[in-house]
């Protein structure tokens, strides 16, 4: 593909991106810090995005990069909620463990040891249960 054309299919959808936010330039210039006129030569593909612009998409919009750049997948990233899996009783000690981890490397090793030789000891079980439950997803997809 030719630098214009990808520049022009870039602009499409970083404008369809903006128009889904129902941001006008304006806003987003305000908020930016980039003039509006620049910000039309992102959206008539005379120019790439900026990095600041980008950057603002992501942080602030959530907006999964990708998107902007092939037009495929998900235009935006998963909220936390739609990520994070719910365990129910254990949630607070979950947590606790994440942070910990987060706060002290050896911790994450060990963690990651250990759940790397219990991969390897029980890596049939795992498979059997990650086939049932991608069944499950499949038969619940063909439902709604």
């Amino acid at each position: 593909m030719a630098k214009e054309a990808l520049y022009k299919e870039i602009g499409i959808h970083l404008r369809a991106t903006r128009e889904e936010l129902r941001l006008t330039m304006e806003i987003v210039s305000k908020e930016t810090g980039i003039s509006r006129s620049y910000l039309s030569d992102f959206e008539r593909g005379v120019k790439l995005p900026t990095a600041k612009y980008l950057k603002y998409l992501h942080n602030r919009h959530n907006v999964d990069l990708n998107s902007v750049f092939d037009g495929q997948g998900r235009k935006f990233r998963p909220t936390p909620d739609e990520i994070a899996p719910n365990f129910g009783k254990f949630q607070d000690e979950v947590d606790k463990l994440l942070h910990f981890m987060a706060d002290m490397p050896h911790a994450l090793y060990a963690v990651l040891g250990y759940f790397t030789e219990y991969k390897m000891v029980n890596h049939k079980l795992i498979e059997q249960h990650l086939s049932e439950k991608e069944k499950a997803e499949k038969k619940t997809a063909s439902i709604g």
